[in-house]
């Protein structure tokens, strides 16, 4: 009875302090059982969704370890009209990498844009289209084994012109959608963190009604995974203001800005133990030049009209 009294009391305190302090007297079952149960309350204290904070830039993520980081998504990820107005042409990738800049990234993805000024400036991200054609098409990225995602899908899949919601606009059906989309990064990239997007709002009165809705179904898709044990995460972007818009879908060259700030944001929530370092070598790259020659048609068949007419001027 009194061996009994002595571990009850252990039991007590030791489940109000932290488990690596754990008594070497205590029974190996029960220390194991303690183990699992900080464990579980240290995921339980996550927030969920994550919301916005506004950390200040630069604070390591993770010293040592790589952040390989695939931005996933449609137009807003692509960086669509961020051209504009002397704009970059990036998006929201090279404010995230300058916010990030105690630490090594590389940006992971098979795309890149044609207009954009980074050497790096790589994605997953196709305009105008939907969860689904982003789950047929993101296989080739996931093979990097990036060891961050940043999810931001659905805008279109709420568009009410079925030209572009060629799925439906239906908020459920697209939800279950993101589920199997997250699910496929889950199973090609089990290393890797995944943060999934509450999309942004969009001040188009014809979709913004069942964009609301999306976006409150989100943590319910993400929470069901994270329960499971999976390193994903919902984040909160319905606190992006609509004034940072630039059409009521895109962001202003500002607007794309804050975008990153909000991805490095919710970076620097991620549990630190969930980062590792990504497998396998970093991706092998075309030339950055010959990258965007492909990418921009127009400007290639300039160049090759400029050569015929200096080959015909110096004959």
């Amino acid at each position: 009875m009194k061996k009994f009294c002595s571990i009850a009391i252990a039991t007590l305190h030791l489940l109000a302090v932290d488990a690596s302090v754990i008594r070497a007297d205590v029974p190996q079952q029960l220390r194991n059982q303690l183990v699992m149960n900080a464990h579980a309350q240290a995921i339980l204290a996550i927030p969920f969704p994550l919301t916005f904070k506004n950390t200040p830039v630069g604070k390591a993520i993770k010293p040592g370890t790589e952040l390989r980081i695939l931005p996933v998504g449609d137009s807003i990820t692509y960086g669509f009209l961020s051209d504009m107005d002397g704009g970059d042409g990036n998006g929201y990738r090279l404010r995230l990498r300058e916010d990030l800049s105690s630490d090594t990234v590389v940006f992971a993805g098979t795309m890149t844009s044609p207009v954009g000024n980074m050497t790096d400036g790589y994605f997953a991200a196709w305009n105008g289209k939907t969860i689904q054609y982003m789950e047929n098409n993101v296989g080739p990225s996931l093979e990097q084994r990036p060891n961050i995602i940043l999810l931001h899908a659905g805008t279109n899949d709420m568009n009410p012109n079925s030209a572009i919601s060629t799925e439906g606009h239906d908020p459920v059906a697209a939800s279950q959608r993101l589920g199997y989309l997250i699910d496929k990064m889950i199973n090609s990239c089990p290393d890797a963190v995944i943060l999934v997007a509450m999309i942004i709002g969009t001040c188009n009165a014809d979709q913004a009604p069942q964009t609301g809705m999306f976006q409150s179904l989100v943590p319910d898709v993400v929470m069901s995974r994270f329960q499971a044990g999976k390193h994903v995460l919902a984040v909160d972007f319905s606190t992006f203001a609509l004034s940072n818009l630039r059409d009521c879908i895109h962001p202003t060259n500002q607007g794309y800005q804050l975008l990153g700030d909000y991805w490095y944001d919710f970076i620097t929530q991620i549990p630190h133990d969930w980062i590792t370092e990504p497998i396998g070598d970093d991706p092998k790259r075309k030339d950055n030049l010959a990258m965007h020659l492909s990418t921009n048609l127009p400007l290639l068949a300039l160049l090759g009209l400029l050569f015929v007419l200096m080959h015909l001027f110096f004959e």
